[in-house]
């Protein structure tokens, strides 16, 4: 029994050695040690030099004429991807790197590129290799892209002898002294020659003369920068930012980093313009006529420095009110707008330092940029996103403090509508309720103020529809477009919120015929307005 399974496992091993084995390219120059199950293959193509085949997988190697160096093979490897692409091809990027070019250095130090691919039905993968300086072309199917990688490690560079060359037989000396019988000696031209040499003296050859090149005009400093800045820009690949290093979804995402970088530049560019102007601009001047005896007009200032959301408001007659209301729904947005932009200015950076190569910084350090940046970006759009649900699903409440610090007015807002959002203004010391109404989806800002049983009060609108639309792409542009409202009330009248456009929010409410609509229900309603649409630093489509 012992005999008999001995011999079954030496019939199985010598099946296995039968079938697995080393196979030569027909010119000698590489070989590939594949696992059993493999076998030589015939190939109709006249350039064929190795194909194998095991059942329905293939493999076939051909020699590759038109290229002779790594970059010519880096070259054609990119156009394959390209045409790959364009036929709608999935491609398998490296698992770690997201390469979708992957690479092989072989012992001789020569390159094999490939990609691996794969289609509705098949998978494939091709590629290209040098050997001893001899291009060659692969293209495997229906392999997995695992298999793919491991087999086309098994493909090695046959070491080449170099040939010695035989000994040259040495050259037949010539002697002066020789045999007079020997008849070499009458052979003169066999004779040595001999270089003459006169005893006479020699006129030195005049020399010829050269002319002296004449100094040229130093470049100024401006031009010399001029170049130098013409060179490193030179080098921008294509006109884009992005490199190869960079994060596999920003390369990707192809130009939407560049865009990205231009608006931000145009963003920069326009809060530079704001301030010059701001900084040229007289300072504006209150020029009212104010009826001692009345309560307008009403001055607003905002208190900046806490995490809640607090303005002052003082009437003509020096009653003080103080607003207190939540904002952590700005605080998500200010902080992930943040995250974000910072990661991007960081791949920016970093990618423009890299391409300029304006400071010597190692390619680790840029990876390790880009890594954490591609940490910090989801995250500022995760936090950003639970801002903008936070500002739509939770409802706005607002108290109203005197000068004593007890509650005067309460301010809530009642649910979310599709055309308008509704707020109902409570007074403590009065059963009168005020009801204000916000359009929405409209490019500029509008308010309607009534009672609660939809008599009208005012209508409150905003007066200029160009710093509307301009604020939303821009910001405020340092106080420069802040939004200020007209107001028409009953009995004709007429009057304005009007803001003093500086960078921080103070305004002024004033009517023209103050026993039209109450102070306390113009304030309640300026302290609404200027919460809800606050206006903001950053571009913002409220």
């Amino acid at each position: 029994m012992k005999h008999k399974i001995l011999f079954f496992l030496t019939v199985l091993l010598c099946s296995h050695t039968l079938t697995a084995g080393v196979f030569t390219s027909s010119d000698g120059r590489f070989t590939m040690d594949m696992p059993s199950g493999w076998a030589s293959a015939s190939s109709k193509n006249k350039n064929a030099v190795l194909s194998l085949q095991k059942s329905a997988a293939r493999i076939d190697i051909t020699s590759f004429a038109e290229c002779a160096t790594e970059t010519c093979l880096e070259k054609k490897i990119n156009e394959d991807l390209a045409e790959i692409k364009a036929k709608k091809m999935k491609v398998i990027g490296n698992t770690y790197t997201g390469e979708e070019i992957k690479r092989i250095d072989f012992s001789t130090g020569e390159p094999f590129f490939y990609i691996s691919y794969f289609s509705p039905k098949e998978d494939f993968s091709s590629g290209y290799f040098l050997v001893g300086q001899k291009a060659y072309a692969i293209m495997a199917k229906k392999l997995s892209y695992a298999e793919t990688d491991l087999i086309f490690s098994f493909i090695y560079p046959v070491e080449q002898e170099e040939k010695i060359a035989a000994p040259q037989p040495a050259a037949e000396t010539i002697t002066l002294n020789m045999d007079l019988k020997d008849p070499r000696a009458y052979d003169i031209a066999a004779a040595p020659q001999v270089q003459e040499e006169s005893l006479l003296p020699t006129e030195p050859q005049p020399q010829k003369e050269t002319k002296t090149q004449q100094p040229q005009p130093k470049a100024s400093v401006f031009t010399v920068y001029w170049n130098a800045l013409k060179n490193r820009l030179s080098k921008l690949n294509a006109g884009t930012l992005v490199t190869q290093d960079m994060p596999p979804f920003i390369r990707r995402a192809g130009h939407t980093l560049d865009v990205i970088a231009l608006l931000f530049a145009l963003y920069l560019l326009a809060l530079g313009l704001g301030l010059l102007i701001k900084l040229l601009l007289p300072s504006r001047k209150e020029d009212q006529k104010v009826n001692p005896n009345s309560l307008y007009p009403i001055k607003f200032k905002r208190l900046y420095g806490t995490p809640s959301l607090i303005f002052r408001a003082r009437d003509n007659q020096g009653n003080t009110l103080i607003s207190l209301s939540s904002r952590w729904d700005s605080v998500f947005l200010f902080t992930g707008a943040c995250g974000v932009v910072l990661a991007l200015v960081a791949i920016i950076a970093a990618g423009l330092l890299q391409i300029l190569n304006v400071v010597e910084i190692s390619a680790f350090a840029y990876s390790t940029v880009y890594s954490g940046a591609s940490l910090v970006l989801p995250l500022g759009v995760l936090v950003f996103f639970c801002g903008i649900i936070w500002s739509q699903l939770m409802l706005r409440e607002i108290t109203l403090y005197d000068r004593r610090g007890q509650k005067a007015v309460f301010i809530l807002q009642k649910g979310f509508g599709i055309s308008k959002e509704r707020y109902e203004i409570y007074f403590a010391k009065s059963k009168d309720v005020v009801v204000l109404e916000r359009k929405r989806f409209s490019y500029y800002r509008q308010w309607k103020m009534s009672t609660r049983e939809g008599s009208s009060l005012a209508v409150i609108t905003e007066n200029n529809r160009f710093k509307a639309v301009l604020r939303k792409f821009t910001g405020h542009l340092w106080g420069l477009l802040r939004a200020s409202y007209n107001i028409e009330g009953p009995m004709d009248s007429k009057g304005n919120i009007t803001n003093s456009c500086k960078a921080f929010d103070t305004f002024t409410c004033n009517i023209d015929k103050p026993q039209a609509i109450a102070a306390r229900d113009m304030l309640a309603a300026a302290l609404v307005i200027n919460i809800r649409d606050k206006d903001k630093w950053y571009p913002w489509f409220n």
